[in-house]
């Protein structure tokens, strides 16, 4: 075995590589209050399908989403591997054109953003979105957080 042939450095490198594994960091959730949550969303008393529901933190602009489902329920995720929303005062957006990655929308195969030609009409006023007047506070104990729109 010639060890000064630069092969072998490259083939000792990835077999280590190989060995320890090459996976992607692991996130540590020990320091984030995560609370279990969600809810159902009506707009002029019928269940909201199919709407994006956004719990945003106005300190450090992270936020938890959900996807309304046919009853207009909805459960938050914190990421795509934990479920929950962090306490304390949040801005509620329910939007049903707004699209997650991974939620209700998937990359686009030429590349580019997804939903660049997207002309869906938003069913929700602004007032619950992108000017939303909604803001809510999450508690240990809050679990539930029932949202009953109104068109006009």
């Amino acid at each position: 075995m010639n060890l000064k042939n630069p092969w072998y450095k490259w083939l000792s490198i990835g077999s280590l590589l190989m060995f320890f594994g090459c996976g992607g960091p692991v996130a540590d959730y020990s320091m984030v209050d995560l609370v279990n949550t969600g809810g159902t969303v009506t707009l002029d008393g019928s269940p909201l399908v199919g709407a994006v529901v956004t719990f945003e933190d106005p300190t450090d602009d992270t936020f938890s989403y959900g996807l309304t489902d046919a009853n207009g329920k909805y459960t938050l995720q914190f990421d795509s591997e934990m479920k929950g929303v962090k306490t304390g005062k949040k801005v509620v957006r329910i939007s049903t054109t707004k699209k997650i990655l991974g939620l209700n929308s998937a990359p686009s195969a030429e590349g580019g953003d997804p939903d660049a030609k997207r002309t869906d009409k938003e069913l929700v006023p602004e007032k619950y979105n992108k000017k939303s007047t909604l803001e809510i506070e999450v508690t240990k104990g809050a679990v539930q957080f029932d949202f009953d729109l109104q068109s006009k």
